[in-house]
């Protein structure tokens, strides 16, 4: 499978850039900087963007399906950001406040079911939970356990499989999914990243074969990985630390990639913090929306 080269899309610079959304509808590009706390909404045919300081860290985010927001992994756990007032507010905090812990990364399953993991801010060696917030935007669930650092969580296209990377432990495992009901079940080991790539594997996506795009953190890769677990592609990215990829275009062919500098040489690797743009000829989706009511 053949890609074009890897360019910028735009110059961002991001700290810790995540939690990319593109929306057609409003040609609007979504994506955080994390330890800034810094919503950026990039208006892509102006390239005009809007910074809003959201007052928490933020992990993952997932449009509302009536468009009036986005539902959030933040700090306390789940909150939701008014896109018409540009105000924030917490919806539910499954393990409490001011815990140590954060959200880290997260989506929503083909019901509109917000998910999103626990990430302990000063020992990402400490096992966390993944939690799934109900569309009634007050109910938080907790249906996994043991994940450190929660990344890459995906469906399969015929959403009978979930992949969530734990990205301490640079596995990607593997669940068999109830579609109906949300329902995890016979946990496995997809892949053991650690023994194939360098760095950690971060963000990512699948698409419509059913191919997942895996992001390695510092290991300046963009991978495409069979459902069978075979590599079937390997882009090397101008970047240390590509954070996350998400489906662009009229097509949804290309991928936008967020990315970090934190803690890099920006003179090796001087488009850290950018977000990055390549071709593929690859077919993805939009990021599910969040089934609730704002």
């Amino acid at each position: 499978m053949a890609s074009s080269e890897v360019q910028t899309f735009y110059e961002a610079g991001t700290e810790v850039g995540k939690a990319g959304i593109w929306d057609p509808e409003t040609g609007n590009y979504y994506y955080v900087d994390i330890l800034k706390m810094i919503l950026h909404v990039l208006h892509v045919p102006t390239l005009k963007r809007t910074d809003y300081n959201v007052g928490t860290m933020v992990g993952a985010m997932a449009l509302s399906k009536n468009g009036k927001g986005l539902v959030m992994a933040v700090e306390d756990g789940f909150g939701f950001w008014d896109l018409k007032e540009h105000k924030f507010r917490l919806l539910a905090s499954p393990y409490g406040v001011n815990t140590g812990w954060r959200m880290n990364d997260g989506a929503c399953d083909s019901k509109g079911r917000f998910w999103a993991g626990r990430l302990f801010k000063t020992d990402e060696t400490k096992p966390g939970e993944v939690y799934r917030l109900e569309t009634d935007g007050v109910t938080a669930k907790l249906m996994i356990e043991d994940i450190c650092c929660t990344n890459g969580v995906l469906w399969s296209p015929d959403n009978k499989r979930l992949y969530i990377s734990d990205s301490t432990v640079k596995k990607i495992f593997l669940w068999d999914f109830d579609e109906e009901s949300g329902t995890p079940t016979n946990r496995r080991v997809f892949l053991d990243t650690g023994e194939k790539f360098e760095g950690k594997p971060d963000g990512a996506n699948i698409d419509s074969e059913g191919y997942l795009w895996v992001c390695f953190f510092d290991g300046n890769k963009l991978v495409r990985f069979t459902p069978e677990a075979k590599v079937d592609q390997i882009i090397v990215l101008p970047v240390k630390r590509p954070t996350q990829p998400v489906w662009y275009g009229e097509s949804l062919d290309e991928l936008l990639v967020t990315t970090a500098y934190l803690d890099v040489d920006k003179n090796e690797f001087p488009q850290s913090g950018d977000i990055l743009w390549l071709q593929t000829d690859a077919k993805g989706h939009l990021r599910a929306k969040y089934q609730f009511d704002a």
